[in-house]
């Protein structure tokens, strides 16, 4: 008899009540179009319009909900992969990663790692993702086969419980960006330049407030600063008064090391 494959880790759906809001405003737009139609005794040019309207916000929703779950199932992963392919792992880091949830990003850099340890700090909010819990990223840590190499504690991005210069590697991936204001957000970021080691790197993926990250890392003294688009996100809602795409950026930086002292000038 063939042996059942093992299961795999469950990452969960990101914005998941947003999701079923939106299908339920794409169903309730379908059955007002249907009401209409029912219910107007002859044909109008203005109910004409109306229901038109109405069914551009029933497919707009659709597909708004079906390009969340595609990026819950497919995407994340992928873009979790092309950020950590921007920091150059020897295998034996320290790594922080700032938001963990249930462990994508986690375990993938867990992965890499061969005498490092992987750290994951989140305050387990259940808004941004389904199922957001300890428990749930311990569980995917196991079945991902890299326990041993994982840590998880919880935490605020905005007072991380870690001495300065802790970690070689401080990732984050879709996190800093709900912190509602631009002072807190900058707080997180200084939190994460403070917990690095000199020479370590930090690799941040988001979809807003990438450019004030850049600054703030800039200002904190960090060299090789860099913003790169990462990909997009199909963002059609409210189609009447905007649409287009919603592009990810990655931001990038390495901390300088300290020179000695005694080091001569050249």
């Amino acid at each position: 008899m063939p042996t059942p494959s093992a299961p795999q880790p469950d990452y969960g759906i990101d914005g998941p009540r947003g999701i079923v809001l939106l299908l339920l405003a794409s169903a309730g737009s379908i059955g007002a179009v249907m009401g209409l139609y029912r219910w107007q005794s002859s044909p109008c040019w203005c109910y004409g319009l109306v229901e038109i309207a109405l069914l551009i916000v029933a497919v707009d929703c659709l597909l708004l909900a079906g390009s969340l779950l595609w990026y819950s199932k497919v995407q994340k992963q992928r873009e979790a992969e092309r950020l950590l392919d921007r920091v150059p792992w020897r295998g034996d880091e320290y790594i922080l990663d700032v938001g963990c949830g249930r462990g994508l990003l986690l375990i993938s850099a867990a992965r890499r790692l061969n005498t490092g340890r992987a750290v994951g700090v989140d305050v387990w909010r259940g808004l941004e993702l389904s199922g957001n819990c300890a428990q749930a990223t311990w569980e995917n840590a196991r079945r991902a086969g890299v326990a041993e190499r994982v840590e998880i504690q919880d935490s605020d991005a905005r007072r991380l419980p870690f001495a300065d210069a802790s970690f070689d590697v401080v990732l984050s991936s879709l996190v800093l960006h709900n912190i509602p204001s631009q002072a807190g957000r900058r707080q997180a970021v200084r939190e994460i330049e403070r917990v690095l080691k000199p020479g370590g790197h930090i690799a941040l993926l988001d979809m807003r407030h990438t450019l004030d990250y850049v600054r703030v890392l800039r200002d904190c003294g960090l060299v090789d600063v860099q913003r790169h688009k990462a990909g997009w996100f199909l963002s059609l809602l409210f189609p009447l008064l905007s649409c287009g795409l919603v592009c990810f950026y990655r931001v990038t930086a390495r901390k300088p090391l300290i020179r000695s002292s005694y080091e001569p000038e050249v």
